[in-house]
């Protein structure tokens, strides 16, 4: 098993952090880096601090150990790495079955276990506060870490993968998209500014994409740029529209680079996880040559946790954990220490870290907006 990473004893200031992150990424990217939208993703990040949270995973990778000490206990194990609530969405796996769980692997690294479910409490937690100057809700807190410990014993327990086909219809009936929203996703992308020249890589990766569709893609394909996400923010997102045995297939192709949590790993070296043990992956996920592409369909959307009543957050943040836990049994040597590591370590440490790891990215949110007032970007 893999060491847990070393987290720096003291922590940069922020706008230190952040000049050095995208340094290192404008180095990895060279002239495809999207100034455009690193700007945007300034912007989102002043905004609140769960959309600062997403667009920050490296820092956390840096802070975490330190606000948070006992995050950095327990067995290590492939990790999402970025397990935030708007990294879980729908997808259809081989079957044609929807599929729900988490869909990003972009920062998946083997670190402590307890850092995934951290960052999901954490998120969750200023997901909901999105606006409120009332302050935190004590016992909403503790609910929704009690929510994330008890899905993922239950995940770790009984993985599996969540087939939304026959069980689990109040999920979606969350996520599923409605006819308005299909017919609003098609025509965004059909009216897109065409995106000019595309590098050589990103159009093979798209067009080998398109070429896998069961019936063959007929006619020209249409390239366009896409803007979407936070942390991704700055990397080249292409998409590629073409017809389809008389209805469109969509493709996006995005840039990989190394996982925020070990830089100097080749890039999506731990995306495997999206195709383990009790996955049922999506069939047009590909993670190659530094380049990640998908399928676009109307349901890869994201929901806004916040904006759900108490109950039904509670009963998603379980949901989310369980996944999380499902991913994380996939080594099997792994999960055995997870579980007698749970079982003696009880449940107060998740809320008190969750605490930990609020204050501190609120903290630096504000250190944040505060170099950036007076442009609104860095």
């Amino acid at each position: 098993m893999v060491a847990p990473p070393r987290t720096p004893a003291t922590p940069a200031p922020f706008i230190e952090s952040i000049a050095s992150f995208e340094a290192w990424m404008a180095e990895q990217l060279g002239c495809l880096l999207v100034t455009g939208d690193l700007r945007h993703k300034h912007k989102r990040m002043r905004r609140d601090p769960f959309l600062f949270l997403r667009g920050t995973c490296w820092r956390w990778a840096e802070i975490a150990g330190v606000e948070a000490p006992e995050l950095m206990e327990g067995p290590a194990v492939g990790s999402v790495g970025d397990a935030h609530v708007g990294n879980f969405g729908l997808w259809r796996d081989a079957e044609g079955r929807l599929v729900w769980g988490v869909n990003d692997f972009d920062e998946a690294a083997t670190i402590p276990y307890r850092m995934d479910l951290a960052r999901l409490v954490t998120s969750a937690r200023l997901a909901r506060r999105k606006g409120d100057t009332d302050g935190a809700d004590s016992t909403d807190d503790r609910d929704l870490a009690e929510a994330a410990l008890d899905g993922y014993a239950a995940g770790i327990a009984d993985p599996r993968p969540w087939v939304l086909e026959q069980d689990h219809v109040w999920l979606r009936d969350l996520f599923a998209a409605t006819d308005h929203e299909r017919v609003r996703f098609w025509a965004k992308l059909r009216d897109a500014k065409p995106a000019g020249p595309v590098a050589t890589p990103y159009r093979a990766a798209l067009e080998r994409a398109v070429e896998s569709a069961a019936a063959g893609a007929t006619g020209p394909i249409a390239f366009s740029r896409r803007r979407a996400g936070v942390g991704s923010l700055g990397r080249p997102r292409l998409v590629a529209l073409a017809d389809d045995a008389g209805g469109p297939i969509a493709r996006e192709a995005k840039a990989l680079l190394p996982s925020c949590w070990d830089r100097d790993a080749p890039a999506g070296q731990h995306y495997a996880l999206a195709r383990g043990r009790y996955r049922s992956p999506d069939p047009f996920l590909r993670a190659e040559g530094g380049i990640v592409s998908r399928r676009l369909a109307p349901n890869s959307r994201k929901i806004d946790i916040g904006a759900h009543k108490r109950r039904v957050r509670r009963r998603l943040i379980g949901a989310m954990a369980r996944d999380i836990g499902a991913i994380h049994a996939a080594d099997a040597r792994a999960r055995a220490a997870i579980v007698e590591h749970l079982a003696r370590e009880g449940h107060a440490w998740l809320d008190r870290a969750a605490d930990a790891m609020v204050e501190a990215t609120r903290r630096d949110w504000h250190a944040f907006r505060a170099a950036t007032d007076h442009h609104g970007t860095r």
